[in-house]
């Protein structure tokens, strides 16, 4: 008894080393990068109030692992970007160093506190800003310029982005960047869309050869061939013809062999679907010689926001926010989001494990670390009145023949509106 008092007495007091006492939080990664959109509350996707405080930001925080207590592990700065995209608001390099954020809505005026719709009034963004996060504990926004209006994902292969915007003639936009960000050689490139369709979602393949695209109003997945000249890319042309993919499909993500395209049906609005959304794979025919196929489908939640997969390919696990950005003046609000874990067969057909209620309103963000041992999910807020947080929680991931999720005691405080998280192994 006095062994183990003693020891527990030299633990509260720190003489152990740090070996010795466990972490609250477990993340095995080199950083991580959140964006918050402080001027909506995400009851607003609802109700259309924004419930909003003038004082407060838009931030970008970037985080240092491992965690330090009481040390330089934070850093948080202000940039303008927006909840209204489908997960690819930002993208981040594998190697780090530079961020890149849209501003795909604008901040409305102070006087402005309610919408009837967020979604078709928020006024227009046009920019991307360059962020330097070589120091994560010191981000430092390096400059933005114009993309075109209303941009809705970008995304990253090396030094190659790929911006999808709203601007007739500016559907997909190209830039090559130089190692500090800076944009050497832009293309305005052929979508061949229809002038009422509009992209909400891309994804490069892996290869690079290839450009994955959600269509608005059709419902559709199309994929585009990229051309390139002496390896530098010129033109793409659309692969076959677009896929009809379930009621409304958002965001996608290749497999790391980029055999299989998996993208999420959220069955309608965000935050307002009535039915669980699912999660679709596509196997698509990458050299045109035969038509895309619809391989499987898989009930996840209710309102999914977004999903990851585990580097070794074998796991998937969404996120899905419920009902629980629904006001908080009724009995929904505030509950409901959930976890699903999914395994993924050799075919890359699925099969569901369990779900995972949690606390937290909203989340629309979530990443393995780069052994798939932990995830991390964006929390948009919290049901707390008072000074109010978005967050970033943490589960640990046990892999096998029975996988499972465990949640984590600890998590980190961030701006409200946390929408978007990106890891850097």
């Amino acid at each position: 008894m006095k062994k183990i008092a003693l020891f527990a007495g030299l633990v509260a007091m720190g003489a152990l080393p740090a070996a010795a006492q466990t972490s609250p939080i477990t993340f095995n990664a080199r950083g991580l990068v959140a964006i918050s959109d402080a001027d909506m509350a995400a009851s607003a996707f609802a109700d259309g109030k924004l419930l909003r405080d003038a004082a407060v930001k838009d931030k970008l925080t970037s985080i240092k692992f491992p965690l330090v207590r009481g040390g330089k592990t934070f850093g948080e700065i202000p940039v303008p970007n927006s909840a209204l995209t489908y997960t690819k608001g930002m993208a981040v390099p594998t190697t780090g160093g530079l961020a890149y954020v849209l501003e795909a809505r604008m901040r409305p005026e102070d006087a402005v506190n309610e919408y009837k719709n967020v979604m078709e009034e928020f006024p227009a963004g046009q920019k991307l800003y360059v962020v330097d996060i070589v120091n994560l504990a010191a981000p430092k926004v390096k400059f933005s310029f114009p993309v075109g209006k209303n941009p809705t994902a970008v995304d990253v292969y090396k030094n190659e982005l790929m911006i999808a915007t709203s601007a007739p003639g500016k559907e997909l936009v190209f830039y090559e960047v130089d190692d500090a960000g800076k944009p050497t050689r832009a293309l305005y490139l052929p979508s061949t869309l229809d002038s009422t369709n509009r992209i909400i979602d891309l994804t490069w393949h892996p290869t690079g050869n290839y450009l994955a695209a959600t269509l608005e109003q059709t419902k559709e997945v199309a994929l585009y061939k990229i051309i390139r000249e002496g390896g530098k890319l010129r033109n793409i042309e659309m692969v076959g013809k677009p896929l009809l993919a379930g009621e409304s499909p958002a965001s996608g993500k290749f497999s790391a062999d980029g055999k299989h395209y998996f993208v999420v049906d959220t069955k309608g609005a965000l935050g307002k679907a009535t039915g669980d959304g699912e999660l679709m794979v596509i196997d698509f025919a990458l050299e045109g010689s035969g038509e895309h196929k619809l391989a499987s489908q898989t009930p996840v939640g209710l309102n999914p926001g977004a999903f990851s997969i585990s580097p070794d390919g074998t796991l998937i696990v969404t996120a899905s926010a419920g009902k629980s950005a629904m006001p908080w003046e009724g009995p929904e609000g505030g509950n409901g989001s959930t976890l699903t874990l999914l395994k993924v067969g050799g075919d890359g057909v699925l099969s569901k494990v369990q779900d995972y209620p949690f606390e937290g309103i909203l989340p629309q963000s979530v990443a393995f670390d780069k052994d798939g041992s932990n995830l991390a999910v964006a929390v948009y807020e919290y049901l707390d009145y008072g000074n109010r947080t978005g967050g970033i929680e943490f589960w640990s991931v046990a892999k096998g023949d029975s996988p499972s999720l465990k949640k984590q005691a600890g998590r980190i405080s961030v701006e409200r509106g946390c929408h978007t998280i990106r890891v850097i192994p």
